[in-house]
């Protein structure tokens, strides 16, 4: 017992001193960088990056593939040929900010983020940061091309130094106050060489930014997907918190479940409920292997659901704006390819109808129409009123990439539906119209459009159209022309919109905040600061404004597939004479 007693304390005892010797190599590294700061007391030259352009794609000779069909034998080379929007970057051609862009805006609650710079002649930099119209407040001397703002830098940054002193956290930063930021190089001399003299420094274009004064919601739920996209992945849901790195498991897959899309009925986090789409991958048997599912936070009970549909699949809902109905896309198949390159995948539905779940009666019924054979019709979001559905309407048989989605609005008329309508600005345009997501202060409809098909599209963008459904819809300033950018959600004071885009490398999406004014204008949008780069896709980001009253284990064993389903009942659509019998 002794013997062991001891060796457990000389085990401590090494890791305390590998820590401290850590700790003291690091000291001594920042100490030693931190020295070399006098080769940046001369004059800087600010250099201009000329136009860097874009790497050209490949391409390829698909004459001798001429009338072979793309759904079937010649799949593969379709997909092969299927066309994509990134485009790789050319390196700066001199020292260049490259994050955040020119004129970033970042929310108020949001924490430190990072700068990254190319510099194909230096290396050794220094960052500067300071208050508009004022010199730098801020230098530190970095070796890498990556630099975090240290934290008390960014809290100052908050605070406005001109407030009352007797005020120690200063005032909010207002509107319209920002910061800048300036990266230096120079080549560091060689060891054991007096330089002959002081070395030619080079100095960025300092990139202009500031500090939103409206916060974001707190909290952001997303799933980590890894790519390519498998129907048979079993991907992870996380929370979290953007004013810190602090990030936990909401509902794990565990190797074994596809929980997917899920959806708040109440962007406070803490009151309403959560629906999920749930699949289970693993080896047992089970009568129902996808199903569809839903936690409620007030009362601490999950249950699944068992749909009186041919198809379980019901992967987009939406719910009403009084949380008690949901409106969702039944009998919904999807089908997935497996890519020849990372952009080139292809997904979407060969089925689809829109279905109403009222939670109170536990019923369901296909929504008068939005049910027909000859129509996909999915994607539904209600409007902020809750008298009406939009949703995404096109004709079947189209290869996924090319599937023309246009957006309609149906009355909901108590569940009797009635005769979509196609919304001008975002149907008929030649292009794909899909998910609709509104403001919640009922102002603005945002959606996605893209070259065709609904799911991981190269293409895709985020417009803004009125909510009223009139006038114009306009694209967003915050898009990349040469990358994805799709699934997005608004903040709870719909100022902010975080949204999924591949505009870092054209793989693996990332989450970025962007701003949207009173007009409905975009600012040059922000990555959620990632300490360590994730080889997976952020995907389907939910903002809410406090942490959910769940453990991640309560909500999987809520509704893990060993839980008794509840069967929904079918019933007679409302208003209908067999409604009244």
């Amino acid at each position: 017992m002794h013997v062991r007693r001891y060796g457990l304390w000389a085990v401590l005892a090494v890791l305390v001193a590998a820590a401290a010797a850590f700790a003291v190599v690091r000291v001594k590294r920042g100490r030693d960088l931190q020295a070399l700061a006098r080769l940046f007391d001369g004059p800087a030259t600010e250099v201009v990056a000329g136009e860097s352009g874009f790497i050209p794609r490949p391409t390829y000779d698909m004459r001798s593939y001429a009338g072979i069909d793309a759904l079937t034998s010649a799949s593969l080379i379709a997909r092969l040929a299927c066309p994509s929007t990134y485009l790789d970057r050319r390196p700066a051609d001199v020292l260049t900010i490259t994050y955040p862009p020119e004129g970033a805006v970042f929310p108020a609650n949001l924490c430190e983020p990072e700068v990254e710079w190319e510099d194909p002649r230096n290396d050794l930099w220094q960052v500067s940061v300071g208050l508009e119209g004022q010199p730098a407040q801020y230098q530190e001397v970095v070796d890498g091309r990556r630099w975090w703002f240290p934290r008390h830098l960014w809290e100052d940054l908050h605070s406005d130094p001109s407030a009352d002193s007797g005020n120690a956290g200063g005032r909010p930063l207002t509107a319209g106050r920002g910061f800048w930021v300036q990266v230096k190089g120079v080549r560091r001399p060689a060891v054991g060489r007096t330089p002959a003299g002081a070395p030619a420094v080079e100095a960025s274009r300092p990139v202009h930014l500031g500090i939103s004064p409206y916060p974001a919601d707190n909290y952001l739920v997303y799933r980590l997907v890894g790519v390519p996209f498998d129907i048979q992945r079993a991907p992870d849901t996380f929370i979290r918190d953007i004013r810190t790195f602090e990030e936990s498991p909401f509902l794990l897959g565990r190797e074994k479940y596809c929980f997917n899309c899920h959806n708040f009925s109440s962007k406070t986090g803490v009151r309403g409920k959560v629906a999920y789409q749930c699949r289970y991958l693993g080896p047992e048997q089970f009568p129902l292997r996808t199903y569809f599912a839903i936690y409620d936070f007030d009362s601490g009970r999950g249950w699944r659901a068992e749909l009186p549909y041919p198809i379980q699949m019901t992967t987009f809902v939406a719910w009403s704006p009084d949380g008690t109905t949901l409106a969702l896309s039944a009998n919904q198949y999807i089908v997935a390819a497996q890519p020849i390159t990372l952009e080139t995948q292809l997904a979407g539905e060969n089925t689809s109808d829109l279905a109403i779940y009222d939670l109170a009666r536990g019923r369901t019924w296909l929504l008068p129409g939005a049910d027909r054979p000859d129509r996909l019709e999915i994607h539904p979001q209600w409007t902020p009123d809750g008298s009406a559905i939009v949703f995404c309407l096109a004709s079947p048989g189209h290869h996924p990439a090319l599937v023309p989605f246009d957006l309609a609005v149906i009355p909901y008329n108590d569940g009797a539906g009635g005769v979509p309508r196609l919304i001008p600005g975002a149907s008929a345009n030649g292009r794909s119209n899909y998910y609709p997501r509104f403001s919640p202060d009922g102002r603005w409809l945002s959606f996605c459009e893209c070259d065709g098909g609904d799911l991981i599209r190269p293409s895709s963008d985020i417009y803004l159209l009125p909510a009223n459904l009139e006038g114009q819809a306009h694209r967003l300033e915050s898009n990349a022309p040469y990358a994805a950018d799709s699934w997005h959600s608004w903040s709870s004071n719909s100022h902010w919109l975080v949204f999924a885009t591949k505009r870092d490398d054209g793989t693996y999406a990332r989450l970025y905040f962007t701003e949207i004014d009173t007009e409905g204008h975009a600012s040059p949008a922000v990555r959620l600061p990632v300490r360590e780069d994730r080889l997976a896709s952020f995907n389907i980001p939910e903002f809410v404004a406090e942490r959910p009253p769940v453990t991640e284990r309560q909500l999987y064993e809520a509704i893990r597939v060993e839980q008794p389903s509840v069967s929904v009942s079918p019933s007679p659509i409302p208003g209908s004479r067999r409604a009244e019998q």
